[in-house]
C-alpha cells in the first residue's frame, strides 16, 4: 500500500478531531433574556453561568420539559407570561426533590408562582426610595448584605426601580434602614430564602441586578449567589413575552487538541501499515482458509469411511450412494426404498 494513503488516512484522521466548528449564534431582543446582548438584555449573566457549569436555556413549559425530574436549580429572571397549573405542578416537585429556584421579579408574573405554592411571600408593588443611590434616584444601593458568603467582596449592589420583599422568611440582604417603601419606613428585604419542602427558593426583588448594563456592578454577588446554589442551572426562557431567537451570523469554536486520541489513532494506522507491509494479512488469510479446507476434507472423509462401515455390516454400497445423492439434491425417496 502507497505510503501516500497512509500520510492522507492521517492527515484525515487527525484533522477532523481538531477541526474547528462553525456554529450559528442566536440572540433575542427580549427583556432579561439571556440571548439578548444589548443593556437589557442578561447574556453576560448567561457567559457566567456557563463558566460555573452546565446551562441549559428552558424553551418550553414546564411540564414539556419534564422539570420535576431535574436536578440543579431554576433561575427565573423577570417573568411576564402567566404560569399553568400544570407548571406550578412541576416547580413543586423540582422544589420537593431538594433542588432550588431563584426567582429575580418586580412587577412581573412572579407572585403568581408564590401564591400557586402556598406562600406568604410576595414582590411589594410600589416605589422604593432610599437615600443612597448611583446616577440618580432610580439606581439605589444597598450594602446590608446579611449573609457574608453572599457579600464576599461585595462594595455594594446597585439596583434599578427595584421591588420589596413582604413578609420575608430568611432575609438575606436589606435596603438602607432610612428607605421608604409606600407609607412604610425602614429596612427592606430585597433578598430572601424560602425553605420548601427539601428545596429552596432565593427571591430577588430587582431583575435588573442581573441584566448586562448593571453587571459589572454585581458581579462579585452575582457570582457569591451562583456559589450559594448548585448547577446545573436551568435558565428560563419561555416565560418572556417577545421572547424571538434569530440567528445573527456564526462563529468558530476551535477544538481543543487531545494528545492521547491522536496518539491512539496514529498507533491504529501505523497498525494497519505494519500488518498489510509486512505480508501478515495474507498469512492470516492463508490460515483461515487452510482451516476451511481442512473442515471440509475431513467432512468428506468421514462419509466414506461411514459408507465403508455400512458395506462391511452387509448394506449395499450403491443404495447407500443412491440414498446419499438424493439427500444431497434434496429430493424425496420413493415407495420403492421403502418409504
Amino acid at each position: 500500500m502507497s505510503r501516500v494513503l497512509y500520510a492522507i488516512l492521517l492527515v484525515v484522521g487527525i484533522g477532523l478531531m481538531i477541526m474547528p466548528l462553525s456554529v450559528p449564534v442566536f440572540k433575542s431582543t427580549a427583556e432579561y433574556s439571556v440571548l439578548n446582548t444589548d443593556w437589557n438584555g442578561v447574556s453576560s449573566f448567561g457567559k457566567l453561568l456557563y463558566s460555573k457549569g452546565e446551562i441549559v436555556p428552558v424553551l418550553t413549559t414546564y411540564d414539556s420539559a419534564g422539570l420535576g425530574e431535574k436536578k440543579g436549580s431554576l433561575i427565573i429572571v423577570g417573568p411576564n407570561l402567566d404560569f399553568t397549573d400544570e407548571e406550578i405542578a412541576e416547580l413543586r416537585e423540582f422544589l420537593e426533590n431538594g433542588n432550588t429556584l431563584i426567582l429575580a421579579d418586580d412587577f412581573g408574573t412572579g407572585n403568581q408562582i408564590l401564591e400557586s405554592l402556598g406562600l406568604e411571600q410576595r414582590f411589594g408593588r410600589g416605589e422604593l426610595i432610599t437615600p443612597i443611590y448611583s446616577k440618580n434616584h432610580h439606581y439605589p444601593i444597598t450594602a446590608e448584605i446579611m449573609d457574608e458568603n453572599l457579600g464576599k467582596n461585595v462594595e455594594k449592589i446597585v439596583m434599578y426601580n427595584p421591588s420589596i420583599i413582604l413578609n420575608p422568611q430568611n432575609a438575606l440582604v436589606y435596603t438602607p434602614n432610612s428607605s421608604i417603601f409606600k407609607n412604610s419606613y425602614g429596612a427592606f428585604a430585597v433578598v430572601d430564602k424560602v425553605e420548601y419542602g427539601s428545596g429552596e427558593i432565593i427571591l430577588i426583588s430587582d431583575p435588573d441586578i442581573f441584566t448586562n448594563s448593571l453587571f459589572r456592578e454585581n458581579e462579585e454577588f452575582i457570582k457569591n449567589l451562583l456559589d450559594y446554589v448548585s448547577g446545573p442551572f436551568f435558565i428560563d426562557e419561555a416565560h418572556h413575552r417577545d421572547f424571538n431567537p434569530y440567528s445573527s451570523g456564526t462563529i468558530t469554536i476551535r477544538r481543543a487538541v487531545n494528545k492521547e486520541l491522536i496518539f491512539y489513532y496514529i498507533l491504529f494506522v501505523a497498525g494497519i501499515a505494519f500488518v498489510i507491509e509486512t505480508g501478515i494479512w495474507l498469512k492470516v488469510l492463508e490460515k483461515i482458509l487452510g482451516l476451511l479446507f481442512r473442515f471440509f476434507k475431513e467432512e468428506k472423509e468421514s462419509l466414506e469411511e461411514i459408507i465403508k462401515s455400512l458395506e462391511n455390516e452387509g448394506f449395499n454400497k450403491e443404495l447407500l450412494l443412491k440414498i446419499i445423492s438424493e439427500i444431497e439434491s434434496g429430493s424425496k425417496l420413493g415407495g420403492r426404498y421403502g418409504r
